[in-house]
């Protein structure tokens, strides 16, 4: 089992884009491309996410830096 990835984003982002570290890691990966893209969208009301790169590893979306509503 391999560690959890994270792509994260900032309070007003929701457009990704970043890298597969598992294919990039993987002695299988000197056969293809050496950068495995993902990409992907999260809602702008939504805190976390989840997606798969094109060789089915999970990668965990999370926001940061977003504040609480009526919080000062």
């Amino acid at each position: 089992m391999s560690p959890a990835q994270h792509v994260w984003l900032g309070p007003e982002a929701t457009t990704y884009e970043a890298e597969c570290e598992a294919c990039r890691y993987t002695r299988e990966a000197a056969a293809y491309a050496r950068r495995v893209p993902v990409a992907g969208t999260l809602r702008a009301d939504a805190d976390v996410g989840f997606t798969t790169c094109l060789r089915g590893h999970r990668i965990v979306v999370r926001r940061i830096g977003r504040t609480l509503a009526g919080v000062r």
